[in-house]
């Protein structure tokens, strides 16, 4: 459970004392709504910012003070909750119960926060070129890595064709043609975009109270907070009308069937906790019915696995096959859909499931990283706390998935074929 607490116009604190673990953490995150126009300088920005400051102006500077403060670490964060981006950073630090008396960690990563945010190197004014242009480098190279992993490309592709009009179908990372274009003044204006217009949102896991982080934090934020924060929001669409086919032909060994689906669930709403239970069952483990019955048992793919976007309503069913074997790959997925819509799943299947989620969500509670992913995305959107969606899950019944398996309605099927496919 965490405690909510406003830092200063539009920065709130989500504070979890815990003496769990031997290190704190926090996270800080501007919330941006993800658009084609800024998707880029977005994912460009907290690189850049990372890369040089005032008082470290440099990349050795930077991992030396970090190597001070008992090798604590701190990165670039760039996360997407269905049309809503987070632009921020994540640290991650000794306790200070752990070190000799009278040293200090939290109150001078906070200063270092605040270097990283507020007091970046420039030149005339701007970002300084070098930066920009070193990290525009690393970003493109990130984005046209992705035609290399063709598992990737094709659910991005599907999404892109079946999310066409909406923001969620921009790439996370935007495009490399829009990368290239941005120039340190045109980087510099979009920061003070960011910091002028977002929604800040900050995560504390540690051994401080909640009041006490809160008293550390706010010095960073004091004087820059948000008055006029641009809404964030995702479009929900519930339901599918008709189902598009197409595909794309690649020098490939190996097919890639990917198919979307609309779930008319999201984490806020009450169907949620059977959603994510029914996609363990119908795809999204070891156990599930595409691995069992799809793969192994038929012997139609070489991988077949499901995953919801819990906040967009979507779900990508993905699978590697032999050219040949489009259709009746296809054929047998929708088959395993159908089973699940009409209740066709025994307590066996339930209850391993019901394991396999419930033991999920308790690892989410013992890592940091996992508690600072669930409870930012709360910022996004409301959810149950994690110990009340573990109970709902441990009473959901058969009946419970069928009535969820029943919202989901293909939407996007894509095939990635050979050349000669």
């Amino acid at each position: 459970m965490t405690e909510n607490i406003v830092l200063a116009p539009g920065v709130t604190l989500r504070a979890m004392q815990t003496d769990k673990f031997k290190t704190a953490c926090f996270s800080v995150n501007f919330l941006r709504p993800h658009c084609a126009g800024d998707a880029a300088a977005d994912a460009l920005l907290p690189s850049v910012l990372l890369r040089a400051t005032e008082r470290y102006p440099d990349i050795r500077s930077i991992s030396v003070r970090l190597d001070e403060l008992y090798g604590a670490t701190f990165g670039t964060l760039l996360r997407r909750k269905g049309e809503v981006k987070l632009v921020g950073f994540y640290a991650d630090f000794i306790e200070e119960a752990f070190l000799p008396e009278g040293e200090e960690v939290f109150v001078p990563m906070a200063e270092f926060l605040e270097q990283v945010l507020y007091h970046p190197l420039t030149e005339n004014g701007v970002f300084t070129a070098r930066a920009v242009e070193g990290e525009k480098q690393n970003l493109i190279n990130a984005i046209e890595s992705e035609l290399n992993d063709k598992r990737t490309y094709a659910v991005t592709k599907m999404l892109r064709t079946m999310c066409a009009g909406e923001a969620y179908g921009v790439p996370r990372l935007g495009d490399a043609q829009n990368v290239r274009a941005i120039t340190p003044e045109s980087l510099w204006t979009h920061y003070q975009k960011v910091l002028t217009t977002s929604r800040v949102e900050i995560f504390y896991a540690g051994r401080r109270s909640p009041q006490e982080a809160a008293e550390v934090l706010s010095r960073v934020f004091a004087g820059h907070g948000c008055l006029s924060p641009v809404p964030a929001r995702t479009e929900v669409i519930r339901h599918a009308d008709t189902v598009r086919e197409f595909s794309e032909a690649m020098d490939v060994t190996q097919g890639k069937l990917v198919l979307g689906l609309r779930t008319g669930v999201t984490v806020s709403e009450p169907e949620f906790p059977a959603l994510l239970l029914l996609n363990s069952v119908f795809g999204g483990s070891m156990n599930s019915k595409l691995f069992r019955n799809v793969r192994e048992k038929l012997s139609l793919c070489y991988y077949a696995n499901s995953s919801i976007e819990s906040y967009k309503g979507v779900m990508v069913v993905s699978s590697g096959i032999a050219f040949e074997n489009y259709e009746t790959a296809k054929t047998a997925i929708l088959r395993e859909l159908e089973a699940c819509r009409q209740g066709n799943i025994t307590q066996e299947e339930l209850e391993i499931s019901r394991r396999l989620v419930l033991s999920s969500l308790r690892m989410s509670m013992d890592s940091p990283v996992q508690l600072d992913e669930y409870y930012i995305g709360a910022a996004t959107a409301p959810r149950d706390d994690l110990p009340v969606l573990m109970e709902k899950i441990s009473a959901l019944t058969v009946e419970d998935l069928r009535r969820a398996a029943q919202r989901l309605t293909p939407d996007t099927i894509f095939f990635l074929k050979g050349v000669q496919g």
